[in-house]
């Protein structure tokens, strides 16, 4: 963990986006982690990573295991600030298969003892629903336009 430790440090110091990728898949074996120690610091990894809105679609790929950290107590509120930083980009087409895991997750962080979690997981759940919505109505204007084509054919074919 001190390697990992001293390897967030220098983040701040790298510039570019390969450099961050680079460190991501490194973040995602932490995360797994047994040992709170790194799990913590992965996560501290991915909070400076994720101020980054082009680092929303690859900090992504870890929204699965970062929806099963919202279960465990000393994680919680970081895990949530990564989501709230990954948010901020409304593009992201990755997110779709986590997003209503993750609204179903968030339910009962809003009864937390710890105020600060609840501030937090209320306005992300926000943002997810909303998310969701806006995913919803792009995918039926797509099916609208699709068959918006065959229709004005067969119209014409009349």
């Amino acid at each position: 963990t001190l390697s990992l430790c001293s390897a967030f440090q220098l983040l701040d110091y790298l510039d570019g986006r390969k450099c961050h990728e680079s460190v991501l898949p490194i973040l995602a074996r932490h995360l797994q982690s047994q040992c709170p120690e790194s799990r913590h610091l992965a996560l501290r990894g991915l909070n400076l990573l994720s101020v980054d809105p082009s680092m929303a679609g690859s900090i992504c790929t870890l929204s699965e295991c970062l929806v099963e950290l919202l279960h465990d107590g000393d994680v919680v509120r970081m895990t949530l600030s990564v989501f709230l930083n990954m948010l901020r980009d409304k593009d992201i087409e990755e997110f779709s298969s986590t997003a209503p895991k993750l609204a179903e997750a968030l339910r009962p962080l809003f009864d937390n003892e710890n105020t600060r979690v609840q501030l937090l997981s209320i306005p992300l759940f926000r943002e997810v629903m909303e998310w969701l919505a806006e995913e919803r109505r792009k995918t039926l204007n797509t099916q609208v336009h699709q068959s918006l084509v065959p229709l004005f054919f067969h119209l014409h074919d009349e």
